[in-house]
């Protein structure tokens, strides 16, 4: 289900991208490049693919290999 997760969004290598910075579950962080319309700077966070089983939630990122981060529930908003 698509949901929004909040992230920190700076500029990316590219003008058609940003660097999203996510929070992981375990307190670690973990950086992609992502197209443009896929974040909201101003808001900062990305629009994702997210399910939410027996109290984890998985987002799928939207960079290039769809990565998978395991981040807390409270992290995403419905989008």
């Amino acid at each position: 289900m698509p949901k929004w997760l909040n992230c920190i969004v700076t500029k990316g290598m590219f003008s058609d991208e940003f660097t999203v910075t996510v929070k992981t579950r375990d307190g670690g962080q973990f950086a992609v490049f992502v197209p443009r319309d896929a974040a909201d700077e101003s808001a900062g966070r990305v629009k994702v693919q997210a399910s939410e089983q027996s109290g984890k939630a998985i987002a799928i990122l939207p960079d290039e290999q769809q990565s998978v981060v395991e981040v807390a529930s409270s992290d995403l908003v419905p989008a």
